[in-house]
């Protein structure tokens, strides 16, 4: 095997542990949301749940199925006469994330809502369809995506014992070859076997570099995804931020 090859294939390993922790930030990101939503709306929806032996795709659908039930809460309370609440319109836009598929590039969509995510209020996030609209490319995009149908221990298996409090880049560059648990279910794939995995739900079996090929693909994925977590991670500190001054105003 060349170096070349050698090196594209630990970029393609690389980028498949990123993509994983990715996952798992958009899933805490996401139950934050909905926390706020809950608080706001003085609801009770539902956190995702997401399981490392989980399809990729059932998390995402499984998330559209919360925001469509946010924008149901919406609409019962707007029906009872009570003031629309700013949640409304983000359950609204991510809901038609599986109703349409928006060609827009996704990349563009997100810088426009990060320079417009400046005034220190809720309403300058929630009222705006590009921040939803950012995410509804993003889980549109990811929906279409091969390697939707793949689990997500299939891009990597934390170690048993994972540092505690340990950000995303830390736990990557913290992360061994050390034995990850099994079962007789799911038992212990060889480095090669994930890999080759990938490459087949990347199709790039066939591609003169596949594994060149499939790790810029994945790489490129997640440069949208890290968008789309900076878009909705802003959101949730504007959204805290509002519920916040609102308390302080409240006690005086």
């Amino acid at each position: 095997m060349s170096a070349e090859s050698e090196k594209d294939k630990e970029r393609l390993s690389q980028a498949a542990k990123i993509f994983f922790f990715h996952i798992r930030d958009l899933a805490s990101f996401i139950n934050k949301f909905v926390e706020l939503f809950n608080l706001t709306m003085k609801t009770r929806v539902l956190p995702v749940d997401l399981k490392e032996d989980c399809c990729i795709k059932d998390f995402f659908e499984q998330m559209i199925t919360n925001f469509k039930e946010m924008q149901l809460m919406v609409e019962a309370k707007h029906k009872q006469g009570q003031k629309r609440p700013l949640c409304s319109t983000v359950a609204t836009a991510v809901t038609s994330a599986v109703e349409k598929c928006v060609n827009v590039s996704p990349h563009h969509t997100v810088r426009e809502m990060l320079r417009n995510i400046q005034v220190p209020a809720a309403a300058s996030v929630l009222s705006s369809s590009l921040v939803l609209g950012s995410l509804e490319l993003s889980f549109s995009n990811l929906m279409q995506f091969p390697i939707m149908g793949l689990r997500l221990c299939d891009f990597y298996r934390e170690e048993t014992k994972e540092q505690s409090g340990a950000t995303t880049s830390e736990k990557i560059t913290s992360a061994t070859t050390s034995e990850k648990i099994t079962s007789p279910e799911h038992p212990k794939a060889t480095p090669e076997d994930a890999l080759k995995k990938l490459q087949d739900a990347l199709g790039t079996e066939d591609a003169h570099k596949p594994e060149e090929t499939a790790a810029d693909e994945l790489e490129q994925l997640i440069q949208t995804m890290e968008l789309t977590l900076q878009v909705l991670q802003k959101a949730i500190e504007t959204m805290e931020g509002g519920i916040s001054t609102f308390r302080e105003a409240g006690t005086k």
